[in-house]
């Protein structure tokens, strides 16, 4: 391990803005995708519109914290505590900046840091590896199923940003800026935590190789994100565990050691034995799982450096762990060292042309049916 990081710090190539040509091409025509969806999707029923089917689902939640904060009581029904304030606080920034509302700051905001994200993912991804693969993949990352919320109000475009930009400080070994960086992620989503066990690992192994010790720096600061959050609705409710009070009595949302993988695959045969309609919801999240895990096998053999195998197996745990959130299709864009494996793995050629339309088929499905009906949540 020691050997390859020094022979990637020899030649890893710099940031060549010429070649931002090809992320950007990448993104941009995977929201032409996404767009056309949302415009079919409002086409197809008259009560929702464009910028209703943008923001279906979180969307008001986070536009409530950005412009009115957090309540002062944690209350038993669904309450915005249970949402971090990172990318509220994004929002909150570019209304203050463009004099807009929440909804166009917010489009702006998951724009830039979704196209920031798939750049990081492609020049990261060259950097372990080359051009081609570093194609192969943001091809991946950006056409994935579940990126259709790079162009919605949730989450995964500004932490997927902080998650890929504290994984390259960590390999580059730039302890301070990574745990900087991984502060902003885990102030941004709860399994953020996932970068403090990266940075653990990076740590870990500066110190048992080369006996750097202020490369555990990375790893409270990068947990700070975390604490603050929950020290902060502390003094604002009164209540020590105002966050998981709020995912337990507003979201009936858990913690399962056992996984929900089983209930998902009884309940698709109790659907399919009475003769019902499915459960649209059970069959993704089990697809979810079984391409999650197919994927962070394909990572373990690509062997990158042990930071980004920790990070994207502790958002597979996480995801495994939540009795409510579970695989969805986004939980792909924030792990994303597995979009770099499969990059890095796969050759360019008819399977891998065959993958990349299914998935941006099911991109278009997903974001379709994601917004004009209520079978799948995002």
């Amino acid at each position: 391990m020691t050997a390859h990081l020094e022979e990637q710090e020899r030649t890893r190539p710099g940031v060549d803005l010429k070649a931002l040509w090809r992320p950007v091409l990448f993104f941009a025509t995977s929201r032409v995708f996404v767009v056309l969806a949302f415009v079919a999707a409002a086409a197809s029923h008259r009560k929702l519109s464009y910028h209703s089917a943008s923001s279906k689902w979180d969307g008001g939640f986070y536009f409530t914290i950005a412009n009115d904060g957090y309540p002062s009581h944690v209350p038993h029904m669904k309450s915005v505590l249970a949402f971090f304030p990172g990318y509220p606080l994004a929002i909150r920034l570019f209304e203050n900046i463009l004099h807009k509302d929440a909804y166009f700051a917010s489009t702006v905001v998951v724009f830039a840091f979704g196209l920031a994200a798939t750049c990081c993912v492609w020049y990261l991804t060259r950097e372990l590896s080359n051009v081609e693969a570093a194609d192969r993949a943001t091809a991946l990352f950006a056409f994935a199923p579940g990126s259709f919320v790079l162009s919605m109000a949730y989450t995964e475009a500004v932490f997927t940003l902080f998650a890929v930009a504290t994984c390259w400080a960590l390999i580059r070994r730039r302890w301070f800026l990574a745990g900087i960086l991984g502060a902003l992620g885990t102030a941004t989503r709860p399994d953020g935590m996932a970068l403090v066990l990266a940075a653990a690992a990076a740590g870990f192994i500066a110190v048992r190789e080369r006996r750097e010790w202020r490369a555990l720096v990375a790893v409270p600061l990068a947990a700070s994100g975390f604490v603050a959050v929950q020290v902060y609705l502390w003094r604002h409710t009164g209540d020590l565990f105002a966050f998981f009070h709020a995912e337990r009595y507003g979201w009936h949302q858990g913690t399962t050691f056992t996984g929900t993988e089983i209930a998902d695959i009884r309940a698709i045969v109790r659907a399919a034995s009475h003769g019902g309609p499915p459960d649209w919801n059970h069959i993704v999240l089990l697809a979810g799982f079984v391409i999650f895990v197919a994927a962070s096998v394909v990572l373990i053999r690509w062997r990158p450096p042990l930071e980004l195998t920790v990070y994207a197996l502790a958002m597979g745990a996480f995801a495994f762990a939540s009795t409510r959130v579970g695989f969805r299709p986004r939980t792909f864009l924030a792990a994303f060292p597995l979009a770099m494996a499969l990059g890095v793995k796969m050759r360019r050629g008819p399977w891998f042309a065959l993958v990349l339309a299914a998935s941006a088929a099911s991109l278009v499905l997903l974001a379709y049916v994601s917004t004009a009906t209520l079978y799948i949540t995002p």
